[in-house]
């Protein structure tokens, strides 16, 4: 899902230093280029928490032990110990078991219409490449406070966990209150996510009409959280929409030949020009933009269509933000094809709504290709996002600015430029989807998804857990859980990409 970076802590001493390194830079940064801004007050209070005391902390390390890779991992393991969970609550479950090991499951919490919020995640997590480099067995679910460290702790088990833990709290709330919720609620855990969906979202989409027809609206992955402070938010987004993506295959009986054209499309891409500005790019600039600290930024997201008319201007943009307004083209790497010869993968990130075939004839011009065979597989996704008006994205926004007191203008959409998930899926059958998280994880967390030492910081996984209850119980226009109402958190943000 994002970059990966190995964890150098190799034991929890040196996790904590780390951790103190990290924190130190950020005060040093507050002196030197902030010093009107009081220097932020750090909450350490991680020392001395027992973190397996708490429920979901070891559900979600039950969950890191269960390996449910692609290659050797059984995620019909991952789904009976949910349904376990769900049924000891009283939720029926329904599991579909798939060839080697897949599954998907579901459970309803019927509310007063059927048509249902849909909690999604996906069972399966990324391989487990360069085991060497781990610190700890991928599958061990390690607490070295403030982090615990696994495969799939990231992405995407700890929201699969709060998922869990919200569907939880709306059974009890609507035995308390005595009544249904407003909506009747899902929870769907799905296959194969990381390797395309085909037995995964796809295959509810595709076969299971009782269950889809009932979609309202759709939580999943993709949401982005950035801070400037552990206690001061400078932006949190919800996405509703990302680009189009294209799988293409370059066969050549030559490597040498593929190590050129990758070395081409490498070329183009850091001279590409921005293609348009369209709708959803222009709709979340304009949310965005006003959260960039650098000027520059701030003006060009103010005014999009400048990019197209002052190259300096496009120039001086990170990349991040640069895909925001061009199609791209990102090649892999070199390997034997297992047919004889050799291959490249690369994908194509085509902007939403425009023609992706005309775009790809773009990115992968005949001059590029002589000696080289194309393909171009299946189109996957939606080529447009989902509605900023749907009511399911205006109650989630404003959900969350009651209950974490974040200021308004600092939570709103985001567009993903740079990956996709199932949330495209979804929105081909015309069904809304919004990725959504409700975590302030250190900006060291973000940086080993998908890598070795996987990890995340347990102050912001568990009031992050407590966050998403609350949402989903306004979303269903349930009574609040007692004693609760507002989030407070103790961990830092991911990365700043674009400043």
């Amino acid at each position: 899902m994002s970059n990966s970076a190995k964890l150098h802590a190799r034991r929890p001493v040196a996790a904590r230093v780390a951790l103190y390194g990290t924190l130190l830079v950020l005060v040093v940064a507050a002196v030197v280029f902030r010093p009107r801004t009081p220097a932020p007050t750090f909450d350490t209070n991680w020392q001395d928490v027992d973190y397996e005391a708490d429920e979901n902390v070891r559900r979600l390390q039950d969950l890191v032990r269960i390996d449910t890779t692609p290659e050797t991992g059984r995620e019909i393991d991952a789904a009976r110990y949910l349904a376990g969970i769900l049924e000891e609550a009283g939720i029926a479950v329904e599991i579909e078991a798939h060839e080697g090991a897949r599954a998907n499951l579901w459970a309803i919490l019927e509310g007063e219409s059927r048509e249902a919020l849909v909690l999604h995640n996906h069972l399966d997590v990324d391989p487990v490449r360069r085991p060497e480099e781990w610190i700890v067995s991928p599958f061990e679910g390690r607490i070295e406070p403030p982090w615990i460290i696994g495969r799939g702790v990231f992405d995407m088990k700890s929201v699969t966990v709060a998922q869990l833990a919200a569907m939880l709290a709306a059974a009890e709330r609507t035995a308390a209150a005595g009544r249904r919720p407003s909506r009747s609620l899902i929870f769907l855990a799905t296959s194969s996510e990381e390797t395309g969906s085909d037995l995964g979202t796809r295959h509810i989409l595709a076969h299971r009409p009782e269950l889809t027809e009932r979609f309202w609206a759709v939580l999943g992955e993709g949401g982005v959280l950035e801070a400037t402070w552990t206690n001061e938010v400078k932006y949190w987004g919800t996405s509703f929409a990302q680009k189009q993506f294209l799988e293409v295959t370059a066969t050549a009986p030559a490597a040498e030949r593929l190590e050129r054209l990758r070395v081409d499309l490498l070329a183009a891409l850091g001279t590409a020009k921005p293609a348009a500005v369209v709708p959803e790019v222009a709709a979340f600039a304009a949310a965005y933009g006003p959260s960039r600290q650098h000027p520059d930024y701030r003006a060009a997201l103010a005014e999009p269509q400048r990019l197209l008319e002052e190259p300096e201007l496009f120039d001086g943009l990170p990349d991040l933000l640069k895909a925001l307004f061009r199609n791209e083209a990102h090649p892999f790497f070199v390997e034997a094809a297992p047919a004889g010869g050799y291959r490249l993968r690369i994908v194509l990130h085509v902007l939403p709504g425009m023609d992706a075939d005309a775009a790809a004839a773009e990115l992968l011009p005949a001059r590029l290709l002589d000696g080289v065979e194309i393909r171009i597989h299946e189109r996957r996704g939606a080529a447009l996002g989902s509605s900023l008006d749907h009511p399911a994205y205006l109650r989630l926004t404003d959900s969350l600015r009651r209950r974490t007191g974040v200021e308004p203008d600092r939570i709103g959409p985001y567009l993903l430029a740079r990956y996709a998930n199932d949330a495209r899926f979804f929105r081909l059958h015309g069904i809304a989807a919004y990725g959504f998280t409700p975590f302030r994880f250190l900006a060291v967390d973000s940086m080993t998804v998908a890598g070795p030492n996987e990890k995340i910081a347990l102050p912001a996984f568990i009031d992050g857990v407590d966050l998403y209850r609350q949402v989903v119980l306004d979303l269903l226009d349930l009574p609040p859980i007692a004693g609760t109402g507002r989030t407070t958190v103790s961990s830092g943000g991911v990365p700043e990409a674009a400043r």
